[in-house]
């Protein structure tokens, strides 16, 4: 069984190959989407204290914070994405940057 991300960098800088490249990508998007479901749960609580919204209200709201979080993930599950020009240098950066546990 493979250790989990957090397992993985715990310890001294893993080398590239320890690094498991999906499971950087994996804790990046479920950062994005921790902060998405967050700030959703947040705005739509702000919008019905000033009356209900409406079904489409809704989904357009969840269509928009959607489309804000693959926006700001699109760049660096893209520089992540060929495991063979990444270093572990890259993949440390990128947990620092949206790995609140770390």
């Amino acid at each position: 069984m493979k250790p989990n991300i957090h397992e993985q960098l715990s310890t001294d800088p893993p080398e590239r190959d320890e690094l498991d490249p999906e499971a950087v990508r994996n804790t990046i998007r479920a950062r994005g989407e921790e902060i998405k479901r967050r700030e959703l749960q947040r705005t739509v609580n702000r919008l019905e204290s000033n009356g209900d919204l409406t079904t489409e209200q809704l989904e357009i709201i969840r269509q928009m914070a959607t489309a804000i979080v693959d926006g700001i993930l699109a760049a660096p599950e893209e520089a992540l994405e060929d495991s063979r020009t990444c270093d572990s240098e890259t993949y440390q950066k990128a947990i620092e940057l949206f790995d609140p546990d770390r």
